[in-house]
């Protein structure tokens, strides 16, 4: 007596395996954007370390309310992609820093918007000019450090479900 083989639903495998590696990447994502503040850098293709404020104090760098570190979030209204978003309104400038080289007009705008509660920018009354400059100090977007991550658990879990077989 011969004894036949089943198939696998290598379909089925695939969603399922699909499903499981989403919540991987919104899982390893998040911590992966986590980790840049607590390591007080980037981390792209190598490390980037956020320059130092001016004033030193007790606390890590943009980590003082948790307001823009808990504002990060995850969107996937599908199984091909995963966005990670900021909602708070200054994640931006801090992510991509600022410049600022304007006239006086922008004051209230700049310290409205940028600056917080009892901080202000101040302008020299003869030049009525406004050089302000925010560090870049980045936490999201493009990093061949994480993509390598991901690609190596991509491949393990491909691998350890074909020895499941």
């Amino acid at each position: 007596m011969s004894k036949i083989n089943k198939t696998p639903d290598f379909l089925g495998m695939a969603e399922v395996l699909k499903r499981k590696l989403q919540k991987d990447a919104e899982i390893q994502g998040m911590d992966f954007i986590h980790q840049n503040f607590y390591d007080q850098g980037w981390h792209g293709s190598t490390f980037e370390a956020w320059e130092p404020r001016k004033h030193p104090l007790q606390y890590l760098l943009l980590i003082i309310s948790n307001s823009m570190f808990n504002s990060i979030g995850v969107e996937s209204s599908s199984l091909e992609q995963v966005v990670f978003t900021a909602e708070s309104p200054y994640a931006a400038v801090h992510n991509e820093g600022l410049s600022v080289n304007a006239t006086a007009r922008v004051e209230k705008y700049i310290n409205r918007n940028f600056m917080g509660k009892g901080k202000s920018v101040e302008i020299k009354a003869h030049l009525r000019r406004i050089n302000y400059k925010m560090t870049k100090r980045q936490f999201m977007g493009e990093s061949d450090m994480f993509d390598k991550q991901w690609n190596d658990h991509v491949s393990n879990e491909i691998i350890t479900r074909f020895k499941q077989l």
